[in-house]
């Protein structure tokens, strides 16, 4: 059993992962068959498909390299520390997917530790996702994305759109969602 002693690095099932890519290539060979489809609607839908899960391909391919998922002593490490004083709760959601979800009491020290591969990330994935934000400004939540110029602003935006500040996908991790919030909170309560 892991204990809050320990450093334990999480790191995502191969298959897992190869799963998620797989999902999206289908997506994106659906998004091309509906653009030669010849009708216009068809085309649109088809083009969103392929920018929108093409490019997730992309991120999750180039964030993979350098995503680190690590419970400490003093923390979550995910690109950045959160410590455990400043978590305020974790649990499973679905909405808008099945994740781990992390509220915080404070964004403070878990941005000022951010590391320059977890900025970068940070920043990749608020590039990738504005544009999408901007065409689909009618929707409300949307909107407030296309608004958000750092991670503080997402971290913002995730608590008012979703109730949590933090979402960890199952991607990532090396257990089931609930296991692994079990876990967290196992370490919360020891080091917290």
């Amino acid at each position: 059993m892991t204990t809050c002693a320990d450093r334990l690095v999480v790191r995502p099932r191969p298959w897992k992962l190869a799963l998620y890519l797989l999902g999206a290539v289908v997506f994106v060979v659906a998004g091309v068959w509906l653009m030669s489809s010849g009708d216009a609607g068809a085309f649109v839908a088809g083009a969103l498909s392929v920018a929108f899960f093409g490019g997730l391909l992309v991120l999750v391919i180039v964030n993979a390299r350098t995503r680190r998922l690590t419970l400490t002593p003093e923390g979550i490490d995910i690109g950045g520390t959160i410590p455990w004083a400043d978590v305020e709760s974790v649990g499973v959601v679905k909405h808008p997917t099945t994740m781990v979800a992390l509220r915080l009491h404070s964004y403070d020290r878990y941005l000022a530790s951010q590391t320059a591969d977890g900025t970068r990330e940070a920043k990749r994935t608020i590039r990738f996702l504005k544009p999408f934000a901007h065409f689909f400004r009618m929707i409300p939540s949307m909107r407030r994305y296309a608004a958000v110029q750092g991670q503080a602003d997402e971290l913002r935006w995730n608590r008012e759109t979703y109730g949590f500040d933090v979402g960890i996908s199952p991607a990532w991790l090396d257990r089931s969602p609930g296991s692994f919030v079990e876990l967290v909170e196992r370490c919360r309560r020891q080091c917290g």
